[in-house]
């Protein structure tokens, strides 16, 4: 059967058709669309399947690992810093391994377009010896998801499926199963102790010997499997040879023709474990070998010889996602192309684009309590480390000094406060970030007494990821602010008003409150998600804004600081509110303009009719 899919959906699919009912993880983009499509599959075909987002990776991975211990075929998703968080348990399971085939998918973000580093997954499953596949298309991704959990089954020991952004939302017309017999393993857990159970030195020390002994293995069943049908194919053009993994292929057979030269191209669909040996024996019929890879080196490191070139030598580059244009350059440096570079901006096209920095949406309650915050908390006498999410936007209105990585906010509020204490920290964190990481840092933070204000942004999803539900908004029992209570402090909380003086006058109070506190004050706020279908109307007021020509002085207050797309100057230098774009929430009326210059539109839906 064929089916336009996005890479995502390809992966849901694989899945599925591998017979994986226990799906588990964190949304991060590029992976969110994955688990997505494993539920809407599920309820389309009413499949039994237990396909939920966990709170953070480290758990997610941990209910799928537990499945495949009890011989369930499992996956865990996520995007590559999320690995970061899961590194813990996998480290240990890559020891252990398991009966039922369990697939890690770790989405890599090449070129920094939704991630805060560019990390290379195969790396970890370098680090964790365990075998990566590394898809360069959908397609690949819809075979080696069905490949993966097969050969994890096969050889005890999870296998991670490595697409990166390009393969993820990319579209390709898929060769698929014709029908979806799902016929899922029965879990059943059978006790081992000293293998489920082993404990340091003994028995971790065996399962250490055995982990690498499956290594060696596994090498020779990628070469006799994967590797060598793709050496065989070669035929020694020109004597230059070209390794390629995940998207680096596609890329490279492209730049070959465009180019219209000619070399043996391999295809590396599993880029760890390597049969280096078998591969550098192959390489002695060719001057010269090119690695493409992104964004590590990955198999360059593992496969280094005298003649093999890559990022280690600086023939290609070492940061940044895959293009055509730097894989000719890598055949300029290693000697095989001497001619013009034929993807060079053509001078016609060569001019500035204005540039568009991300913002939050019109109508995000996100900009009025951020606005709110830096009107009470003056930047020369405040700190604002903030944290991973929608949120993560507000530096664009100056409202943020810092971003680590999730639930670091708290914690880096606990440094700063420490080490700058005649300054006020004012950390910002989201529901759904808070839940994931920031708890732990709260209760140290309480038990040590450091004293800082945290505002939880609460808008009952993960919205920048796909509008994911958070845990309190599937179980009312769940809350903030008795999480908050239960450390033993008082939690303060407010709920949104698109009435900016009543924001203000709440940080006020705030800042009153927190002059006398010896540890961490802690507001939640009640938001919304303007994007969120369900919530939404209960809290837009549908006021429309406007402005008022003679009072605007071009001030800049509102395009620098309250930062709403809706507002621009027009051809005469006064400002004006785009009403396409304005989401009528009415925040703009009161406080933000200081000569009142935003009036309220009376007209504006009478015009919409």
């Amino acid at each position: 059967m064929k089916q336009t899919l996005m890479g995502n959906d390809a992966i849901a699919w694989g899945l599925i058709h591998a017979n994986v009912d226990m799906i588990s993880g964190y949304p991060g983009t590029p992976s969110s669309e994955i688990l997505s499509e494993v539920q809407k599959i599920k309820h389309k075909l009413n499949l039994d399947i237990y396909a939920e987002w966990g709170t953070n990776e480290k758990v997610g991975f941990e209910v799928a690992y537990a499945g495949a211990i009890a011989g369930r075929r499992t996956c865990a998703t996520m995007k590559q810093v999320g690995l970061n968080v899961a590194s813990d348990a996998l480290m240990s399971a890559a020891y252990i391994g398991n009966l039922g085939g369990m697939l890690l998918i770790a989405a890599d973000d090449p070129g920094f377009h939704s991630s805060q580093t560019e990390q290379d997954s195969r790396v970890f499953a370098k680090f964790a010896r365990i075998p990566v596949l590394d898809p360069a298309t959908p397609q690949d991704a819809y075979d080696l998801t069905k490949y993966g959990v097969e050969l994890s089954e096969k050889f005890q020991i999870p296998v991670m499926l490595r697409p990166v952004m390009r393969v993820c939302h990319a579209r390709e017309i898929i060769e698929m199963d014709d029908e979806t017999n799902f016929k899922p393993n029965k879990g059943e857990f059978k006790r081992d102790v000293p293998r489920w159970g082993a404990v340091p030195r003994v028995g971790r020390f065996a399962q250490g010997v055995e982990q690498l002994n499956r290594m060696e293995v596994i090498k020779e069943y990628n070469w006799d499997h994967l590797l060598k049908k793709e050496f065989d194919k070669c035929e020694g053009k020109n004597r230059v040879l070209i390794i390629t993994s995940g998207t680096g292929y596609g890329f490279a057979k492209e730049t070959l023709s465009d180019l219209n030269l000619e070399a043996d191209v391999v295809k590396v669909l599993m880029p760890y474990p390597l049969p280096v040996e078998q591969m550098r024996d192959r390489f002695k019929s060719y001057d010269k070998v090119l690695v493409v890879e992104e964004p590590y080196p990955c198999v360059e490191e593992q496969i280094a010889s005298p003649n093999v070139y890559g990022k280690n030598t600086n023939s290609i580059h070492n940061i940044d996602e895959m293009s055509k244009e730097e894989i000719l350059k890598a055949f300029v440096n290693i000697g095989l192309y001497e001619g013009e570079n034929i993807y060079a901006t053509p001078p016609s096209l060569d001019f500035e684009v204005e540039t568009r920095p991300p913002a939050l949406c019109p109508g995000c309650p996100h900009r009025d309590v951020y606005y709110a915050i830096t009107k009470v908390f003056k930047k020369k006498k405040a700190i604002y480390p903030s944290d991973i999410g929608c949120y993560t936007l507000a530096i664009a209105q100056g409202a943020i000094d810092s971003i680590l990585c999730m639930g670091a906010s708290v914690s880096m509020a606990s440094g700063f406060a420490l080490s700058d204490p005649d300054k006020t920290v004012v950390a910002t964190i989201g529901d759904g970030t808070f839940f994931h990481s920031g708890i732990a840092p709260l209760i140290n933070a309480v038990y040590q007494n450091h004293k800082f204000i945290l505002v939880i942004l609460d808008n009952s999803t993960i919205a920048m990821t796909g509008r994911q539900t958070t845990p309190s908004r599937e179980n009312k029992n769940i809350d903030i602010k008795k999480i908050v209570e239960g450390m033993g402090i008082e939690c303060m909380e407010h709920h949104y008003s698109y009435e900016m003086q009543d924001n203000v006058d709440f940080f006020r109070e705030v800042k009153k409150i927190h002059a006398d506190a010896t540890g961490p004050t802690v507001v939640v706020v009640r938001e919304f998600c303007i994007l969120d279908g369900e919530r939404a109307p209960e809290f837009i007021p549908n006021i429309f804004a406007k402005v008022d020509p003679e009072l605007c002085i071009a001030c800049d207050q509102c395009t620098t600081v309250y930062k709403c797309p809706p507002m621009a100057y027009n051809e005469d230098g006064v400002i004006e509110i785009d009403p396409f774009l304005c989401a009528g929430c009415g925040g703009c009326l009161d406080v933000v303009c200081p000569t009142d210059a935003f009036v309220q539109d009376f007209d504006y839906l009478k015009r919409g009719n």
